[in-house]
């Protein structure tokens, strides 16, 4: 009666305490397992940058680009070369496509290990990992969905119509935006209260959609197709290689800015970054503000090459992104890192 509330019985707090001893030291078991590993690793790359135990992943300063290219002694500080060891693969998010930093955990003790490593590796016989290919469907936009484009007098009676166009005229969206983009909405199905931004690729074929929720309140705000993402270039019917592109995260991002692709989060895929290197495009970065370290990445990985010196970014207050400003990017000056 002190005020402190029912006091669990005992065997309870015996049964969290065995849980919490059981998850302990299956977690303890997990590092010892792999523990040989990474000595490995930390004594060919040096001190470990990041260590998620749960992911079994490692980050370290990419030898390429800190020692090869930059020619420091001690790293760059960036941690851009990224092991998982329970895979066994590794990628530097910065370097990899220029100077092929991708592979096999095996690759990388071959290549920047001794002798000595290589055999302590081969000792543990782990299991290279070859990751399943999962198979997709083809893109179709919902049988629900319908277009703002031109809708009929009796949708707009619909209230899920007068909730979605409150949504985007909250957020700035014009029928101008609206008709050149074909955004839609879904008032029923798996995509039901969703405004839907398609995407179309160079032929006008349906490739891949963007469906947010316009509700305030609920637990998944994104729904989207379950395609790889990476496979895909997002509105690439609308883009115009020859001029300037815009390298921006999302699609509510791309539709306030001309000739815009949306990245679908903070990385450039393979396809995309071949495509514009390929090209030589004249690029410009513009990530949300609270994303800068993300966007120094990315320049970095891009200016090099073809694209050496064709690369500008643009640093938005933190608070800020493209949707919030409208596109209207004016007091935001280009400029290009060392």
């Amino acid at each position: 009666m002190g005020g402190y509330g029912v006091q669990p019985p005992p065997f309870l707090c015996y049964f969290v305490f065995l849980t919490f001893i059981s998850y302990t030291l299956s977690m303890s078991s997990l590092a010892v397992e792999y523990k040989p590993i990474i000595d490995i690793l930390e004594d060919i790359l040096g001190d470990c940058r990041m260590h998620n135990d749960y992911k079994g992943q490692l980050a370290f300063d990419c030898p390429v680009c800190s020692y090869e290219i930059k020619g420091l002694d001690h790293g760059d500080g960036k941690g851009n070369l990224e092991i998982n060891y329970k895979m066994l693969v590794y990628k530097c998010w910065s370097c990899s496509e220029m100077y092929n930093t991708h592979g096999s955990v095996y690759k990388l003790i071959k290549k920047y290990g001794n002798e000595k490593h290589l055999k302590r590796y081969e000792l543990l016989k782990p299991d290279e990992v070859e990751l399943a290919v999962k198979q997709y469907k083809q893109v179709e936009l919902p049988k629900e969905f319908i277009s703002l484009n031109n809708v009929s007098e009796g949708v707009k009676l619909l209230p899920q119509y007068r909730q979605a166009m409150y949504y985007l005229k909250k957020r700035n969206v014009t029928d101008k935006i609206i008709r050149k983009y074909n955004i839609g909405f879904a008032f029923s199905g798996p995509y039901e209260n969703r405004i839907i931004i398609p995407s179309y690729n160079e032929w006008r074929q349906i490739n891949y959609f963007v469906a947010r929720s316009f509700l305030s309140k609920t637990k998944l705000k994104y729904k989207n197709p379950d395609i790889q993402k990476e496979t895909i270039i997002f509105n690439e019917s609308l883009i115009d290689w020859s001029k300037k592109i815009y390298l921006v995260e999302g699609a509510f991002d791309s539709i306030f800015l001309d000739n815009s692709i949306p990245m679908l989060g903070k990385y450039i895929s393979d396809l995309l970054f071949n495509k514009i290197y390929d090209l030589r495009c004249e690029l410009t970065i513009v990530l949300d503000g609270d994303a800068w370290d993300d966007a120094e990445k990315l320049y970095h990985r891009l200016n090099c090459g073809k694209l050496l010196g064709r690369v500008n970014i643009v640093k938005l207050p933190k608070d800020k992104d493209i949707a919030d400003l409208q596109g209207n990017l004016e007091v935001y000056q280009e400029f290009k890192l060392d």
